[in-house]
């Protein structure tokens, strides 16, 4: 007898309620192999006036950072993908002091990109010298990319800047670029957003809420969840930093930016990730990261005169707001989900009440797009879509490519 395919139905129920142990796979009679986390604990100083030692780290942190790059680029690296935020801007800028006049800055043109950050985009790489290229991403191209997005990420899609990015990189590609240099990673690193971790946790609260409404009672009994849903398998030793850094990494970040751009021969580098830069960055002490409210204290520091400080200073700007509601295509964003949230795709997942998700989608197709519940919502329905995307390709015989 052939070997069952498809999704694990335990692994799914787990997975919409965040509590899918790094080792297990969606799919059946998989397991993955998380890499080791580092461990590293950062000393809690107290907050420290003492310039000099600002200045000693700022340089090492810098250092760090454009030996990276440095190396990167060394290897052949020309592009990268330029947002207009201060971590891809510095990436830019010192590109452009290791290989001047060769490097193309990416940046995409879609509905929902900050527009103050597009126009720090192109200052950044007319300041660096570098070619400019601007990829345009028609609204109407993302919902006919879900699913290829879907079956290139190897996991389930929650919101529509992860299709945007898998258009971004086949049109990359297209354009002839081949290795791309990413800011994915400064914020997990460096303390980018210091109040993350709660609002997380307020999300994995919402979305299991959510998630509950629609799992059959029957396979809801899966033990009390953690107050987090980052894994606590790699040990005491981890930092509960590291950890939260890890699962938005493994799960949110990594997926789009590194296997949606494989799928079309892409390779992206993310050097604030590099050993090179990380561990010097994870030894910092809070009190240097963090300050006023403010994330990446030390590194907008360091980066004095670099980039202007219009992108230096410039507050992160959230990214993942869009849903289906608030699309200028939302007619087939809706008609998309009704079709791969049908019974008679539900069903073979096995742990999914499909007139629960029937009914949640009529209500969905109600709310307003600024509606507190729309986003949770709308991640829920795009979670559901793509697990019946993978189930079916993979009963269908399509590779995992986790296997």
């Amino acid at each position: 007898m052939a070997p069952t395919q498809g999704l694990e139905p335990a692994s799914v129920a787990a997975f919409l309620l965040h509590i899918l142990p790094s080792p297990r796979s969606l799919f059946r009679d998989v397991s993955r192999i998380a890499p080791l986390l580092p461990r590293v604990h950062r000393e809690s100083m107290p907050l420290s006036s003492d310039e000099e030692e600002d200045e000693s780290r700022a340089r090492a942190l810098l250092a760090a950072c454009s030996d990276a790059v440095g190396a990167r680029v060394g290897s052949g690296a020309r592009d990268v993908s330029l947002s207009g935020g201060v971590d891809s801007a510095v990436l830019c800028m010192l590109a452009a002091r290791h290989a001047e006049g060769r490097v193309r800055a990416w940046s995409m043109d879609v509905h929902f990109a900050d527009e103050v950050e597009r126009r720090n985009a192109r200052t950044v790489a007319r300041l660096a010298g570098a070619e400019r290229v601007d990829v345009p991403i028609p609204d109407a191209l993302l919902p006919d990319l879900f699913e290829p997005a879907v079956l290139a990420n190897e996991s389930a899609i929650l919101n529509a800047r992860a299709v945007a990015s898998f258009a971004f990189y086949a049109e990359a590609k297209r354009l002839g670029a081949s290795v791309m240099l990413s800011g994915a990673g400064a914020d997990e690193v460096l303390m980018g957003n210091p109040e993350a971790r709660d609002s997380a946790l307020a999300r994995i609260e919402e979305d299991r809420r959510l998630a509950r409404t629609v799992l059959r009672s029957a396979v809801d009994n899966l033990g009390r969840t953690p107050d987090g849903p980052w894994s606590q398998e790699d040990g005491p030793e981890v930092s509960e930093e590291v950890r939260y850094a890890a699962w938005v990494l493994r799960e949110l970040v990594l997926p789009p930016e590194l296997r949606g751009a494989r799928a079309h021969g892409l390779t992206v580098h993310t050097p604030y990730l590099d050993s090179r830069f990380a561990d010097v960055a994870l030894a910092l002490p809070e009190s240097s990261l963090s300050r006023d409210g403010v994330g990446k204290w030390l590194f907008r520091y360091a980066v004095r005169g670099l980039v202007p400080d219009e992108v230096r200073l410039a507050r992160k700007t959230p990214r993942y707001g869009h849903t289906a509601l608030s699309s200028p295509v939302r007619a087939r964003w809706l008609e998309l989900y009704r079709a791969w949230l049908s019974a008679a795709r539900l069903e073979p997942l096995e742990v999914i009440d499909p007139k629960a998700v029937l009914t949640l989608l009529e209500r969905y197709t109600r709310m307003e797009p600024e509606a507190p519940e729309a986003g949770g919502v709308d991640r829920l329905l795009m979670r559901l879509c793509s697990l019946a995307m993978l189930h079916a390709h993979a009963v269908h015989g399509s590779p995992c490519p986790e296997s």
